[in-house]
């Protein structure tokens, strides 16, 4: 019986290599293949979405620091160093996550930090907020202290 892939995937990773494994053991190496490319593809996805999710963190603590230095405290110090430090990390085991996949997912990343900064600093839909786009020296090389 051909394994559901979608659910074993959503389920457990795990529990997909399992079934996996037993296809190959099986000598059924066609479905074992389609179960390997369905755990890849999902697994990549899912570290794209972590960078990505990271990187919106970063630049949401960023543009805070930036537009509200009276409110500047030791946690968005942490949360920048520290969603810098996942990025390094996400970059080290998942190779593919490359400087170039960072700028290629610049604009939609920030968009993103733009919507969350607006929320936290509690701005309407009315209110105009239009900031520059940061720089990838503000986002990873610039200091943050306070």
């Amino acid at each position: 019986m051909k394994p559901d892939w979608q659910d074993l995937i959503v389920n457990s990773h795990l529990e997909t290599v399992g079934a996996i494994r037993k296809l190959l053991d099986d000598k059924e190496y066609e479905e074992a293949r389609e179960g390997l490319d369905e755990l890849y593809e999902a697994m990549s996805k899912a570290e794209r979405r972590a960078l990505i999710s990271q990187l919106r963190r970063l630049m949401l603590h960023i543009l805070k620091w930036r537009y509200q230095p009276d409110k500047r405290t030791t946690s968005w110090v942490r949360s920048i160093v520290s969603a810098r430090q996942e990025i390094r990390e996400l970059q080290e085991d998942t190779p593919v996550l490359t400087n170039s996949y960072i700028e290629e997912i610049w604009h939609k990343a920030f968009a993103g930090a733009v919507e969350e900064a607006k929320a936290e600093m509690n701005l309407s839909r009315k209110d105009k907020f239009e900031p520059a786009e940061l720089t990838w020296r503000e986002v990873f090389e610039d200091e943050y202290l306070l």
